[in-house]
């Protein structure tokens, strides 16, 4: 999807021009892309519009914005990998306005309804969404919820020239929203991009930079300090139900654990969250409709040679090693800790 150029006036950001988002493809493999559509579509590519000089702040300045403060239980979780990037542009950088991304709108009347209607009790949220979207679902949560929310940023890439993953859209997001954050440990919402792995069928073109990432089992709390916490279920939040049924490949052996230790999973979208019967919304939560059905033993990209093969070693390129001491590693991300 190309966006047309325009101007948008936030206080915290100044954009000086008009711009667009890179082309809209969904994720892989729920729903199919056509064989002559190429590996990646960026700002660089012809036909698809770039955005011009924003002024930004500093990573310190929206890192305390968004990042929970060291005695939050949630806050090991916490990547600052992208917010780094703030500190490289020498004050500008090209970023896109967020209203003009894909799904920011949805997201945000989304987590309106659910700070409306109150969130379930005992529940972790990981909100899989294009990275904007879930950035903008975490922050209208925050600032309209009655309950404490305490939002964890997972993003783990770096913005890059002829990129596959528009990691500017999830930075522009972040240095035009802001939170409320949490007194106390607050309930956790995990913020994803859901480009983190795109395009996985694939390889990347010769010119490309790989800033693919996953998540692994140790950036998202073990089954057994959810427990500790008095969290018994996880609501996983999704673009559309239609276009995908289960969770993503990095997410299995997680999502797999919780199952085996008790705690529930149910899938949700972005339609169903802005439908929510505000006199009893979590009604169907434990039931079948929402459920997520997870086959321990299917296989995933996170152990399939080939994706490895496909990607040439990318994940990351110079930038591999930032925010907090993690860094990528031929696809993975290692360790947690936002430092």
């Amino acid at each position: 999807m190309i966006v047309r150029a325009c101007t948008l006036a936030i206080p915290t950001v100044l954009f000086a021009t008009g711009c667009a988002a890179p082309a809209d493809l969904d994720r892989p493999p729920e729903v199919p892309v056509p064989e002559d559509w190429p590996s990646a579509l960026v700002a660089g590519d012809p036909g698809v519009a770039t955005t011009s000089g924003v002024l930004v702040p500093t990573f310190r300045e929206v890192s305390a914005r968004w990042l929970l403060p060291a005695t939050n239980p949630w806050s090991p979780y916490q990547k600052t990998t992208l917010l780094a990037a703030l500190d490289e542009g020498e004050g500008t950088m090209s970023l896109p306005p967020i209203e003009d991304l894909d799904g920011v709108q949805d997201a945000r009347e989304a987590a309106n309804t659910v700070a409306t209607v109150g969130l379930p009790p005992d529940t972790m949220w990981v909100v899989d969404l294009r990275g904007a979207a879930s950035v903008a679902f975490g922050a209208v949560l925050s600032t309209g919820s009655r309950e404490p929310v305490a939002s964890v940023l997972t993003f783990n890439n770096w913005p890059a020239r002829r990129e596959i993953v528009p990691a500017e859209e999830t930075l522009a997001a972040l240095v035009t929203l802001e939170p409320r954050r949490p007194r106390g440990a607050g309930r956790p919402v995990f913020l994803l991009d859901a480009w983190r792995l795109a395009f996985r069928d694939d390889p990347p073109d010769d010119d490309r930079t790989d800033n693919r990432y996953m998540l692994t089992a140790a950036d998202l709390p073990a089954a057994d300090v959810l427990l500790f916490a008095g969290i018994r279920r996880v609501l996983y939040v999704v673009e559309s139900s239609d276009a995908t049924s289960r969770e993503e490949d990095d997410l299995h052996e997680t999502f797999a654990a919780y199952r085996a230790a008790g705690i529930s999973i149910a899938i949700v979208d972005l339609a169903l969250l802005q439908g929510l019967d505000p006199d009893d919304p979590w009604e169907d939560l434990e039931g079948g409709d929402w459920s997520l059905s997870i086959d321990p033993n299917r296989a995933t990209l996170v152990s399939d040679p080939t994706f490895y093969s496909r990607a040439r070693g990318g994940f990351g390129g110079p930038h591999a090693i930032h925010g907090g001491g993690h860094g990528f590693g031929f696809g993975h991300s290692f360790g947690h800790g936002g430092g």
